[in-house]
Order: C-alpha cells, then sequence, then structure tokens
C-alpha cells in the first residue's frame, strides 16, 4: 500500500506539525506491469481560508508501473479532480 501524507508545519516547527490531506492507494492488480489502484484521498477543512474537507474513494485503471509513484499520484490526483468536476476518467 501506497501512503501518502500532506502535512503544515507552522514556521518550519515539526514539533507544530499536522495532516491536512492523505492519500491511501493499494494495488489491486497482482503488482502486474500495468495495474488498477483503489485509491482513498482525504483532505481536512480549512474553514478560515474556504477549503472545504472531503473524503472519497474510487479506483484507477491502467497504470503503467514503469511510469513511477509520481506518475500513480498525478493519476489519483487526476482522477480525484475529474471526479470533483462531474467528468469521466480518462
Amino acid at each position: 500500500m501506497l501512503v501518502i501524507t500532506a502535512e503544515i508545519w507552522p514556521g518550519g516547527s515539526k514539533a507544530d506539525r499536522f495532516t491536512i490531506g492523505e492519500i491511501l492507494a493499494a494495488n489491486e492488480s497482482a503488482l502486474a506491469p500495468v495495474s488498477s489502484y483503489t485509491a482513498a484521498i482525504s483532505q481536512r477543512p480549512a474553514p478560515l481560508i474556504g477549503v472545504q474537507g472531503f473524503r472519497e474513494q474510487f479506483t484507477v485503471h491502467g497504470h503503467d508501473r514503469a511510469a513511477g509513484v509520481w506518475a500513480l499520484v498525478f493519476s489519483i490526483l487526476e482522477a480525484q479532480r475529474n471526479a470533483e468536476l462531474g467528468r469521466a476518467p480518462r
């Protein structure tokens, strides 16, 4: 399972850090060269700046594992953005 965590470190202080978002991605294709992933993405709300919180889950199909982890993260974020905009994934 891939876990990506987004944190804020106020003033650069590790001691004061807090999580604002997270992605969890599980390979559903027995680590095939081209795989599908179940992904869950969440964002903590920040009402003072107008940011809404959310939790969503979806599947990303056809990821070429040789493209690397950042291509997978991009595909997950793209799928979430397309869902947010009501568009079908590419």
